[in-house]
């Protein structure tokens, strides 16, 4: 895991449970869209409770680490 990868981990607030908007600022983003949209793809695992979700802390982790940016060596 690179440093850019753990800093945004760390950002993370330290709950089990967090929603998207946490997660979008994790990553110092303005808006939730591009998290909902992934849970929409099916890239990140979300439970829904009177239609809002809700992100295990873990499965947070697991898809900031696999945003990863990972060089190709040519």
């Amino acid at each position: 895991m690179n440093p850019t990868t753990q800093a945004i981990i760390n950002r993370l607030p330290p709950k089990p449970i967090l929603i998207p908007a946490e997660i979008a600022s994790a990553f110092g983003m303005a808006s939730a869209t591009p998290i909902l949209d992934a849970i929409k793809r099916g890239k990140l695992m979300a439970s829904t409770v009177g239609g809002k979700f809700y992100i295990s802390h873990g499965e947070a982790e697991r898809y900031i680490a696999s945003t990863e940016y990972k060089a190709q060596e040519a």
